[in-house]
């Protein structure tokens, strides 16, 4: 390992703290590696490794910035939640030393691409790792749409929106929104609706080659797309919204030993006495 790229962030560490003892970490444990900080519209060629210092959102920001460039995310949590990171500030050196050992594996995370048609002709795509949401808006009425998978009708839906996740998204607004988690390395497009006004309304879980399209009419006033809840457009008018696996995944750097089922139960417990307002209970 030669050169490693930072991508931090800014709003977490204003004053650059966390960047300057992450640098610092780096050099004293890899002499011998360049450190590059990274931005939003700067990516150096020919990194090794792209440190990703935040919380799950600054990965979801940096997976889509590294998008189809082949190059590996490790997480390091200073944010709240941190499911999709590997280590913290104060492992980073230990990290550090197994990574140059090669004691991890990398683990390719499937990614969404959401290409939009609007009624004028223009056509816009968007990639996710979490997913693609189509929603009302926060004083919107309800949304009408269809939703076809491979051009066959699937269903006509009637509600706040849906959601279209990654395994590595189940966790994410599909869980609070009543979907299924999935294991982050299958490949699978998991369909939930939010807040359906039918009964009949069933979550899906589809394979990675099917590809789902969402007919939208001019009924309806204005609604949204967003992408890992990050990238938001505001639509009007009909649209089309094809959405289908992308053609790059996201690669995440994972350590020996790493478990994901120890993680999901720690994060989801920690999400459980923050929202509640609970003691901590001792694993």
């Amino acid at each position: 390992m030669q050169k490693i790229g930072i991508y931090s962030n800014e709003e977490k560490d204003p004053e650059g703290k966390y960047l300057e003892e992450t640098k610092n970490i780096i050099r004293d444990t890899l002499p011998q590696v360049e450190v590059f900080a990274v931005t939003e519209n700067h990516l150096p060629l020919g990194l090794d490794l792209l440190l990703v210092l935040g919380g799950d959102g600054t990965f979801l920001s940096a997976a889509r910035l590294a998008y189809g460039k082949d190059l590996p995310l490790f997480g390091v949590n200073i944010g709240n939640l941190g499911f999709l990171t590997g280590t913290d500030l104060n492992e980073l050196r230990s990290s550090l030393l197994q990574i140059e050992e090669g004691k991890y594996t990398i683990e390719d995370r499937m990614m969404l691409e959401a290409t939009l048609r609007m009624e004028c002709g223009e056509r816009r795509s968007f990639v996710a790792l979490n997913d693609a949401v189509v929603h009302k808006g926060a004083l919107g009425n309800i949304i009408h749409f269809e939703l076809h998978v491979d051009e066959d009708f699937s269903n006509s839906y009637r509600g706040d929106g849906i959601i279209l996740t990654t395994p590595t998204g189940s966790t994410a607004y599909n869980l609070s929104a009543g979907g299924s988690i999935m294991y982050p390395t299958v490949e699978a497009i998991g369909v939930t609706a939010i807040c359906p006004h039918s009964f009949g309304i069933r979550d899906l879980v589809l394979s990675s080659k099917q590809v789902v399209t969402l007919k939208i009419g001019k009924s309806n006033e204005e609604y949204f797309l967003s992408m890992d809840g990050q990238v938001n457009l505001r639509i009007t008018g009909d649209s089309v919204i094809r959405i289908q696996k992308a053609a790059s995944s996201c690669k995440i750097l994972r350590l020996d030993g790493y478990d994901y089922f120890h993680v999901l139960r720690q994060k989801l417990l920690y999400k459980a006495i923050n929202t509640q307002g609970g003691n901590e209970i001792e694993n």
